[in-house]
């Protein structure tokens, strides 16, 4: 499922997805969403926020914020702008490694 595939189910059950103070809030007067609607949800926060057009920075300090708590100690304890270097740093080696693979 895809942020646009969420956004229509959670329309359909009469709410809408908005975002305050860098959280996804549900808004409605319906009941509450299913159980696994509710898990897209989380699952999919960023890719959400983006489609619902919350600023890149809030939406990188989201990210970071999420994973930040499942890191090392010593990885835990740097800056956020080094932290996101270190990510991009990492995405990128795995990227070209895996373009390295496929055309061997």
């Amino acid at each position: 499922m895809n942020a646009v595939e969420i956004l229509e189910q959670v329309r359909a059950h009469e709410a809408d997805l908005t975002v305050v103070d860098d959280r996804l809030v549900v808004l409605g007067w319906a009941e509450p969403l299913p159980q696994e609607l509710k898990e897209a949800v989380a699952e999919h926060k960023t890719e959400l926020m983006i489609a619902l057009g919350t600023p890149i920075d809030r939406t990188v300090a989201s990210i970071i914020a999420d994973i930040r708590p499942h890191l090392p100690t010593a990885l835990k304890q740097l800056p956020d702008d080094r932290l996101l270097a270190l990510v991009n740093w990492s995405i990128i080696a795995a990227f070209e490694k895996a373009v390295r693979t496929a055309t061997r």
